[in-house]
């Protein structure tokens, strides 16, 4: 058998954040999707530079430096997003943030003339051209390759609650799905998208990149789609789950929930408690309830097929987890969390305004405006 070659895994602070976001370029009179990102690229001037161009031109990605908590990563995104909307609405576009625009057409997108990108399009033709969609994706910092692995089954158990707190996706390409995120269906049909494979230690995740790279599944580790996976080169655990969260506040406060999270679990495991691996069966479960009925969802607890009201075991874990919140200072992060984002989830607002006034361009504009709320110097 080939002994399959070792993946160095980069230093990091433990549980240090850094924080990606995939922004649509909206046009403000059709409100459809705008495809300016090589002019707005151009006239970047912010260190970093914290602001990508993605697979469409009517897409772009900001992310933060390496950051201690939520708090600095809100300032971070704070000050990116002000600085892209300045150049945005020089150029004629507003922004929005959440998990797929309401109304665009897929086959009306123009790819960005990157080569990486004419890569995925000419391997994965259909799956490709359909990924109008955009996601938030939280790096946590981890101490070594075994000890991101470890990370990585204990979350397995909590990404349907990340689905959930962050479902903005109802709408695609003017209809409503029925979903509560419609984002998540169209990413998993990636062939290296979907849940983790099942990995117990790091060398079976050298074994799986080893065979994926000799079969030409993958060019590399960031060919890897999965809803959560290591990153070998920043040395971190990134779940990518989660939809576009609406407004960078509403995207603050979910990343202070998941690093409180990332907290709960790392005692657990200094105190030796680690629980099995959940069955395919039940992660691919968890992930549709949550993707169909959001806040809503009954999900599974174990493979004994135990069920719980998601909301209720969110609300469980904060009650556990209330000395890190005040250690941390998440405290008003998490009564807004409580108190907005979850009495409101943003796949009911966006239908409310359409139920209210049968436009989806009146959606696109609640959105718009709710991203520049936000920017917005208190």
């Amino acid at each position: 058998m080939t002994q399959s070659p070792s993946i160095p895994f980069g230093k990091s602070d433990l549980l240090s954040l850094g924080v990606e976001v995939e922004l649509q370029i909206i046009h403000p009179e059709t409100r459809n999707l705008h495809p300016i990102s090589p002019d707005i690229l151009q006239e970047w001037s912010l260190p970093g530079p914290h602001l990508k161009p993605e697979i469409f031109q009517s897409m772009l990605e900001i992310d933060t430096p390496i950051c201690k908590s939520a708090q600095e990563v809100e300032d971070e995104l704070l000050l990116t997003s002000r600085e892209l909307l300045r150049i945005c609405k020089k150029n004629g576009a507003r922004l929005a943030s959440n998990g797929t625009h309401p109304f665009a057409r897929w086959h009306n997108r123009i790819f960005y003339p990157a080569e990486r990108y004419q890569y995925l399009v000419e391997r994965n033709q259909h799956i490709a051209r359909r990924l109008m969609i955009y996601g938030l994706h939280v790096h946590l910092g981890m101490k070594s390759g075994e000890h991101c692995i470890e990370m990585m089954n204990e979350f397995l158990y909590y990404l349907p609650h990340l689905l959930a707190l962050s479902a903005s996706s109802p709408y695609w390409t003017g209809h409503d799905t029925g979903l509560c995120s419609s984002r998540i269906t169209v990413f998993e049909a990636h062939p290296s998208g979907g849940h983790p494979c099942r990995v117990e230690n790091w060398k079976d995740f050298e074994d799986i990149v080893y065979k994926l790279t000799k079969s030409n599944s993958i060019g590399s580790v960031k060919d890897i789609w999965w809803d959560m996976r290591p990153s070998p080169n920043y040395g971190t655990l990134e779940i990518r789950i989660c939809d576009g969260v609406p407004g960078i506040r509403r995207t603050s406060r979910l990343v202070a929930f998941i690093h409180l999270l990332a907290r709960h679990l790392q005692r657990r495991l200094d105190q030796g408690i680690r629980r099995p691996i959940p069955s395919d069966w039940m992660i691919r479960e968890n992930k549709w309830r949550a993707s169909r009925n959001g806040l809503d969802a009954e999900i599974l607890l174990d493979n004994d097929a135990n069920t719980k009201p998601v909301l209720q075991d969110i609300e469980d874990l904060l009650s556990e987890m209330k000395e890190d919140i005040s250690k941390l200072g998440y405290t008003e992060y998490m009564k807004d969390l409580f108190e907005i984002d979850i009495k409101n989830p943003s796949y009911q607002q966006q239908r409310d305004v359409f139920t209210k006034r049968e436009s989806f361009e009146d959606v696109v504009d609640f959105l718009c405006d709710g991203f520049e709320k936000d920017l917005e110097v208190v």
